[in-house]
């Protein structure tokens, strides 16, 4: 699967303390893919990896995670047997790929909601939720 990683400066994550030294356009091996545990972990949503590597002195690269495990835990982060370092994108390709992540989750043809006119309003409910209206 398709998926998109943070590193620190040296393109290095460091689970347990320990380090592990990545290189782009290598592939790794691990026996076991535990969610936090063991494996190699990068996120589907590209923006959640912001979480894990902020951009002020990371790295991101597209990956390709294989032998998924199912477990997920508050966001997309995922959890691979096999990791592919892929092209290294930085902090605006991050912001570009979660951009198109999120307009690919919208039904352009079946949406229905729309506020349009001279009185129209928007509501959104829950927590940290906002609308805005002008005109």
């Amino acid at each position: 699967m398709k998926a998109y990683k943070g590193f620190n400066n040296k393109l290095q994550c460091t689970p347990s303390g320990k380090v592990f030294q990545y290189e782009i356009g290598k592939s790794y091996e691990e026996p076991k893919a535990d969610l936090c545990r063991s494996g190699f972990h990068a996120c589907e949503a590209p923006l959640d990896v912001f979480g894990y590597y902020p951009p002020s002195d990371s790295k991101y690269c597209e990956v390709e995670l294989d032998e998924v495990s199912e477990k997920t835990d508050g966001d997309s982060k995922r959890c691979g047997k096999k990791i592919k370092i892929g092209v290294e994108i930085g902090t605006k390709g991050i912001i570009d790929a979660g951009v198109k992540f999120i307009l690919e989750k919208v039904d352009w043809n079946n949406a229905k909601e729309s506020n349009t006119g001279c009185q129209s309003a928007a509501t959104n409910t829950g927590d940290w939720s906002a609308a805005t209206n002008t005109g």
